[in-house]
């Protein structure tokens, strides 16, 4: 799975490309997107999140959760774009969509948060790099080897 940043008409829009599907509570790095996106942010002006799910029907439920959870830890807004069916359900189901909508295009949710928090779009982009997915770190349980990575396994 990728996020890839955007500048769609001065707003700051991440793609989820290539969804891991895997439907798993507990699923390999993609709650480490969570992280990867916080450390993103604080190394910017930016002070949103719109995601673009880019119609994806399967959408890791472990990826989403991270973000919610993303989501009340900032309490800035986070808005999410094509949003199928079963992503939908995940966010309904964690009283997400109550506090923050679900729109069919970026440019929308972009409307909407120009709407609800005026001039939240409107802050520098100078040296964001766009295009280009963000870096995530390795799973917090992996380890490096001397034949590459492998799992931590728990001491006795």
């Amino acid at each position: 799975m990728d996020l890839v940043p955007e500048n769609l008409g001065g707003a700051v829009v991440f793609n989820l490309n290539s969804s891991c599907g895997s439907n798993k509570a507990v699923c390999g790095n993609c709650g480490d997107f969570a992280v990867a996106i916080h450390n993103w942010l604080m190394n910017t002006e930016v002070r949103y999140v719109l995601l673009d799910l880019q119609d994806e029907k399967e959408i890791c439920p472990a990826f989403l959760e991270e973000i919610m959870q993303l989501a009340r830890r900032l309490r800035i807004p986070f808005l999410f774009a094509g949003v199928m069916d079963k992503p939908r359900r995940i966010l309904e189901s964690y009283d997400f969509t109550n506090k923050w909508p679900t729109f069919v295009t970026p440019e929308e949710a972009i409307a909407f948060l120009e709407d609800k928090h005026p001039g939240t779009t409107k802050v520098s982009l100078e040296g964001l790099e766009f295009g280009v997915a963000i870096a995530t770190s390795r799973a917090r349980n992996a380890v490096l080897t001397d034949g590459g990575e492998a799992e931590a396994e728990a001491a006795e």
